[in-house]
């Protein structure tokens, strides 16, 4: 990966040079932050690039990308960016506000904004319309849950699954509410996807 990381802190797909692209990147630099918090020997540097590049995302957009992307993108910017240790709280609710709400943004979007917020005593107000809306738009049945979704034609951008959804949105929800019942139900829920 190292090889790979372009000078504006981005990544490309394939190769080194190639348009560093903004969903990418985050990926990556999420997967990267993740192996150093389980011990994993990651060089600081690639983190110390990638951050200016997820701190200014919005401005890495390509035109034709749609206002769905662009809030999914930066709401996991957001979140990759909490787990560097750089909250940006106001962004965040910002991002929410401009949206016209959760109930304007798509799933995913909410999961990780709620997870950049979650625990966040200036959020309140935040963190209570996410998990209604959340608690609103799940499908559950006796033992399990998930979340049924829908994207726009530009999924590809976001390499979209529906049980990424469900795991973002579990994990969040564990940070914002270890108690809910929801989530033994979303648990099983994805473990019934197995392959």
């Amino acid at each position: 990966l190292s090889q790979m990381q372009n000078y504006d802190g981005g990544y490309g797909y394939w190769e080194r040079g190639r348009p560093s692209e903004p969903y990418l990147t985050v990926y990556v630099t999420n997967a990267l932050v993740r192996a150093r918090s389980k011990g994993f020997g990651v060089p600081q540097v690639l983190i110390d690039r990638a951050k200016p590049y997820l701190k200014d995302i919005e401005n890495r957009f390509s035109s034709y990308y749609s206002i769905e992307v662009r809030r999914t993108i930066s709401a996991y910017a957001l979140y990759t960016r909490k787990l560097m240790g750089d909250v940006d709280l106001a962004k965040a609710q910002k991002l929410l506000r401009d949206a016209g709400g959760p109930t304007k943004i798509n799933m995913e979007a909410n999961a990780w904004l709620l997870g950049t917020i979650t625990g966040n005593a200036q959020a309140v107000t935040e963190r209570a319309a996410i998990v209604r809306h959340v608690m609103n738009k799940v499908s559950e049945t006796a033992g399990a849950a998930n979340f049924t979704i829908g994207y726009s034609d530009q999924a590809y951008l976001l390499l979209s699954s529906d049980r990424r959804v469900d795991a973002v949105m579990l994990e969040a929800l564990i940070q914002e509410n270890k108690d809910l019942d929801l989530i033994p139900k979303l648990v099983t829920g994805l473990l019934a996807h197995r392959k």
